[in-house]
């Protein structure tokens, strides 16, 4: 290695001649030799700069306002006697104005100038932002790691959670309130309904004419649904709709009690067994008669047995009964007959008349219908 003069006022730090201040290396000065292994130094150019302590308070050590013959400083500003401004700025944490100080690192943990021209700061970070940025980014990193987990599992439910509302928001119904409403409604309880009691069936009895005028006989009804023919009545009975029934005549309105003649199949179920016997026919004609009691006579009415008869053109059986209720608290009788005929099918049609009290001329006219019926 070559040995080069050192020039007056370079490092390390000698006072020119008459300066009547101490050298740096006479241990007269400001730095203290044994102080100095808790320094960091840093080597380039000519000479070592101590700079400033770790985790000390002080500043790095600088020379004193005089800086070498002719050189200039970061301050830009011209020094006394010739010579230039002292210090480095603070940008590197260096003295400027010695050899190689503008490629030197700065302070530990702060970049340098880099060759920067000193001022300047580093490209591309806004003056001051540099260190705030790296200040903010020490913080985060001292973030224990599960609480970075933890934000992190936070953010991604909630980002699901979300997702999740908007996929499935338009899955609503188009009437909610239409799906409350569907609950089950209070069930009402059923109305009672009392039993029809019927008398025992008297021995055979043939079926009589009873007292009135009976009608004219216009022709033959046909129902072919039914699959049975019978006498057609000329006024004042008139062809009219009967509820239950497939073909009926009626005299005046529908209301109770009714004045019809109505032919149809067996109300009910279909028999279980072929009906065969008189007996069979018998029992049908039986739970028919109980059907009429209660869906085409007032309520509460009695019966009594007026005839019951083997059907006169065929296989079946005739009853014919008195029905005794009330009206508005008068007591009231209708006449009525059912005939139950054999059409050669499992269920058997029938032939139902009833005429009030109040029609009493039109009672003959039940005997000759229920003579006139026979199946298809």
């Amino acid at each position: 290695m070559v040995s080069r003069p050192t020039p007056p006022g370079s490092f390390p730090y000698s006072s020119p001649p008459g300066s009547g201040r101490p050298d740096a290396t006479s241990g007269g000065g400001a730095d203290d030799p044994e102080a100095e292994t808790d320094q960091v130094r840093e080597s380039g150019g000519l000479g070592t700069i101590p700079v400033r302590r770790i985790g000390g308070s002080a500043g790095p050590w600088r020379p004193d306002g005089a800086g070498a013959p002719g050189r200039t400083g970061t301050s830009g500003q011209a020094g006394t006697s010739g010579r230039a401004g002292t210090e480095g700025g603070a940008d590197g944490g260096v003295a400027t104005g010695w050899p190689g100080a503008s490629q030197r690192p700065g302070v530990f943990g702060e970049p340098g100038t880099q060759g920067r021209p000193a001022g300047q700061a580093r490209p591309g970070v806004p003056g001051g932002a540099g260190r705030k940025s790296g200040g903010l980014l020490m913080r985060i990193g001292d973030i224990p790691i599960r609480v970075a987990y933890s934000l992190g599992a936070a953010v991604i439910t909630g980002v699901i959670v979300v997702l999740i509302f908007i996929l499935f928001s338009g899955d609503e119904p188009s009437d909610p309130v239409g799906v409350r409403r569907s609950a089950a409604p209070t069930a009402q309880p059923s109305p009672t309904v009392s039993p029809i009691t019927l008398p025992a069936l008297p021995d055979p009895t043939a079926l009589k004419a009873l007292p009135g005028t009976p009608s004219v006989v216009l022709g033959a009804v046909t129902d072919a649904k039914s699959a049975v023919t019978y006498a057609s009545l000329g006024k004042p009975w008139a062809v009219k709709a009967v509820p239950s029934f497939s073909v009926g005549q009626q005299v005046g309105s529908a209301g109770l009690p009714r004045t019809v003649i109505a032919s149809g199949t067996l109300p009910g179920a279909t028999p279980a067994k072929p009906l065969k016997s008189d007996a069979d026919y018998r029992r049908a004609a039986l739970s028919a008669v109980k059907w009429t009691i209660r869906n085409h006579h007032p309520e509460g009415g009695k019966v009594t047995w007026t005839a019951s008869q083997r059907l006169a053109t065929g296989k079946g059986w005739v009853l014919a009964y008195r029905v005794t209720y009330e009206v508005k608290g008068k007591k009231r009788t209708s006449q009525a007959a059912l005939a139950v005929i054999d059409i050669g099918r499992r269920k058997p049609s029938v032939l139902f008349v009833t005429v009030p009290d109040t029609r009493k001329r039109l009672w003959a006219d039940i005997a000759p219908v229920m003579a006139s019926v026979r199946a298809l």
